[in-house]
């Protein structure tokens, strides 16, 4: 069976988190998760390091430029309706330079920066996120 692996990021800023919202269609089709607030992220392409893909994601999605640190979370899943076994791996970063945000429309609607989960009150989060920031 096929494993698709995708990288997410937790950026880190003066004490504070950035978190992109999905939107609730990407390039034409419903999106994962759609209106939840998410990381920057997504699929590692053919013959691209797990770190590579991570930091591409990062600049395509919210155009910063980071430093990876360690994997803070690991999951795997299996799609039954693709028959494909999905796994994530989540790097902490920091900021190199900070950047002008500029968010891709297609995938992502708003940014924010948070300190804790506490700040998302009454928002819908990606269940992963929960291990990360609780």
């Amino acid at each position: 069976m096929p494993v698709k692996l995708i990288t997410h990021v937790l950026i880190e800023k003066d004490g504070g988190y950035l978190l992109i919202k999905r939107s609730e269609v990407k390039r034409g089709l419903p999106n994962m998760y759609p209106e939840y607030w998410d990381i920057p992220g997504g699929g590692v392409e053919e013959n691209e390091l797990p770190r590579d893909g991570a930091m591409r994601e990062v600049m395509e999605e919210v155009n910063q430029k980071v430093q990876l640190s360690l994997i803070l979370h690991e999951d795997s899943c299996y799609d039954k309706a693709k028959g494909v076994v999905f796994t994530r791996l989540v790097y902490q970063a920091e900021l190199l330079e900070h950047r002008k945000i500029q968010l891709d429309a297609e995938e992502h609607t708003a940014f924010r920066w948070i300190r804790t989960l506490s700040d998302m009150k009454g928002e819908k989060v990606v269940p992963y996120l929960k291990d990360i920031l609780e």
